[in-house]
């Protein structure tokens, strides 16, 4: 292992343990300080499921940030039916954005053109899935932004609603964890759901790396 790479995975793991502590004490404050109970009764109670469903449905699709909905869900449906909502919603909105981008193509692309002479890249037919699929799972880019600019690079209706079932259904549970641990103090739920944080930063990690050598 070389000098450079020993220091950037020593920093990426010193980083790894001061966003742990740093979550940890947050949370310790907000639960001594009992305001964990009050926002979990704020939304059980003050938060109607009609209302909540159709705002989980429509804000995202405008660049909502979905973690916020997904540790919602998990708040007030619990584990099994808030994974069961994120899978039927998660094509919902695959289904919009696909559609918007699909009528609103042409206009986006001379609009990138003309104003940033940019030209949209083109995804090879044979690739399609794996680009999707690698696409989707490198961080950085917002849920909606990845719904939005996957069609545009000319994935289909197919690839672009499959990979993301497949991508961010994962990176959306432990969302879904950490909202029911916090709605139940659950420390063994909570710990579950900071690994599965940790696994797949790891492994997006991974991911990307490999991604940009090639």
């Amino acid at each position: 292992m070389t000098l450079p790479l020993f220091f950037k995975k020593t920093s990426l793991i010193i980083m790894l343990c001061i966003g742990a502590v740093l979550a940890a004490a947050g949370i310790y404050l907000v639960i001594h300080f009992g305001l964990f109970q009050n926002i979990i009764a704020l939304i059980n109670e003050d938060l109607p499921e009609p209302l909540f469903l159709v705002l989980m449905v429509l804000l995202p699709v405008a660049g909502f940030p979905i973690s916020i909905f997904l540790v919602i869900a998990g708040i007030k449906f619990g584990v099994f039916w808030g994974i069961l909502l994120w899978l039927l919603i998660l094509p919902l909105h695959t289904t919009i954005a696909f559609l918007a981008v699909k009528s609103l193509r042409p206009f986006l692309e001379n609009l990138l053109s003309n104003t940033m002479g940019y030209t949209v890249p083109a995804i090879p037919y044979e690739r399609e899935a794996l680009f999707s699929f690698i696409f989707l799972a490198i961080p950085g880019i917002p849920y909606a932004g990845k719904n939005y600019l996957l069609p545009l690079a000319g994935a289909s209706f197919r690839s672009c609603v499959l990979m993301n079932c497949i991508v961010q259904s994962l990176l959306g549970l432990p969302f879904i964890l950490l909202g029911k641990s916090g709605a139940d103090l659950n420390l063994s739920l909570f710990s579950a759901a900071l690994v599965a944080f940790l696994l797949l930063f790891i492994l997006l990690h991974k991911l990307k790396k490999k991604f940009e050598q090639s």
